[in-house]
């Protein structure tokens, strides 16, 4: 039986997974913004599901509400209204494809590497705890000067939105 069990798990796993680099080698060779756009929403639900699988209920939710729901929105509308003004189809320049593909590998192996080497140390987890519980003591404790500079970046990002997107120029 629990043989079976760790069989589809590594199954369901394999899936989803494919599933998000697939998509995210799809984001970008696409040529067409808005499919990116789109590849890039069936990205972020095959992290949230992984998420998931790895029993982070509270990241799968977070992922979901703000990246699929906040970020993406953003996007698209971003490339929506880009799109508008400019009175042409937006398309990607996808230059430096060599140097990129450099890049991408090399970081991959990089963490391919650290995860190998630091894989005993997943294993031995004293006591089980919430995910809700260990990120809520986290951020209010060792992380909250990060966590209030994230906050303020974004509020400077959502007013540079509402500046670029505003039809009233500055004098």
């Amino acid at each position: 039986m629990t043989s079976l069990y760790n069989m589809i798990n590594t199954f369901v796993f394999a899936f989803f997974a494919g599933l998000t680099v697939f998509s995210a080698l799809a984001i970008t060779f696409q040529k067409n913004l808005i499919h990116s756009a789109f590849y890039l929403l069936v990205t972020f639900m095959g992290i949230a599901s992984l998420y998931i699988l790895l029993e982070a209920d509270f990241l799968a939710v977070t992922q979901i509400l703000i990246y699929v729901g906040g970020i993406l929105t953003l996007i698209l509308f971003g490339v929506l209204i880009t799109q508008k003004r400019e009175n042409r189809a937006l398309i990607s320049g996808i230059n430096y494809r060599k140097r990129s593909a450099f890049i991408s590998i090399t970081l991959g192996a990089l963490l391919c590497f650290i995860v190998w080497n630091e894989k005993s140390n997943f294993s031995q987890q004293n006591e089980i705890q919430s995910s809700v519980h260990t990120i809520g003591i986290g951020i209010m404790g060792q992380y909250l000067l990060p966590f209030e500079l994230a906050g303020v970046l974004i509020l400077v990002i959502l007013i540079g939105v509402l500046a670029l997107s505003s039809s009233i120029k500055p004098q």
